[in-house]
């Protein structure tokens, strides 16, 4: 079953009010407010097709924030 889309702006505030809402996090800029959603050509069936670009390196990510981005991934497709 094909998932809604949305697009690459509805996606970004979707992760932003989910990341805003962790603690230690609201009002508190991070590469998700500077980054951008941004599509990766899906790699096969149910996988993500967008992702959200960041200048932190994996070692450097929160679960928490990874887990947002993942909730919203596995809930919409990007609307290419």
């Amino acid at each position: 079953m094909a998932k809604p889309t949305r697009t690459a702006e509805e996606l970004h505030r979707l992760v932003l009010e989910r990341v805003e809402r962790l603690p230690g996090l609201a009002g508190i800029e991070t590469d998700i407010h500077r980054g951008g959603v941004v599509g990766t050509g899906g790699n096969g069936e149910g996988a993500p097709n967008w992702t959200v670009r960041t200048a932190v390196p994996p070692s450097g990510w929160r679960l928490d924030v990874a887990r947002a981005i993942r909730e919203v991934q596995m809930r919409y497709d990007l609307d290419e």
